[in-house]
């Protein structure tokens, strides 16, 4: 495999973590109490917009044809509704929002610690920028 075709390959795998994120926000925001809506919101914000430019610079390296989607979408999902069936998504949830994030900026480190992923110009300065706009907004969520 090339360096190149592992990049992307890394870029496909980000993107898939992406949506599946999007997946469960989408539904939390659906159930989500009134007090934690904006940041909810805040976050689909910013998980769209770094979906669109991952998409864009698939569509650029001519590899956008892969369903960028996986079950785990489906399980985060399941997850915010069994919550909301249990308890309230209230602010009580925004710890573990934040752990979700944690685990996608931990998405990241595993795709930049690839040597060819960090060195390949577009895609290493895509995913440097996206992992740091994600830990800026784990910074905003409460630990506990």
């Amino acid at each position: 495999m090339t360096m190149t075709a592992r990049a992307i390959n890394a870029l496909h795998d980000i993107h898939t973590a992406t949506n599946d994120v999007l997946t469960g926000y989408r539904e939390m925001l659906a159930r989500a109490q009134p007090e934690i809506q904006p940041d909810i919101r805040r976050l689909i914000g910013l998980h769209e917009g770094h979906a669109q430019e991952q998409q864009a610079e698939l569509v650029r390296l001519r590899d956008a044809g892969e369903d960028d989607t996986s079950l785990q979408g489906t399980v985060n999902k399941v997850v915010v509704m069994l919550r909301d069936w249990l308890s309230s998504l209230d602010r009580n949830v925004l710890p573990a929002v934040r752990d979700g994030e944690e685990s996608l900026c931990g998405v990241y480190d595993k795709a930049l610690q690839q040597r060819e992923v960090a060195s390949h110009a577009s895609i290493g300065t895509l995913l440097t920028t996206q992992r740091a706009a994600i830990a800026s907004e784990v910074m905003r969520l409460p630990r506990d």
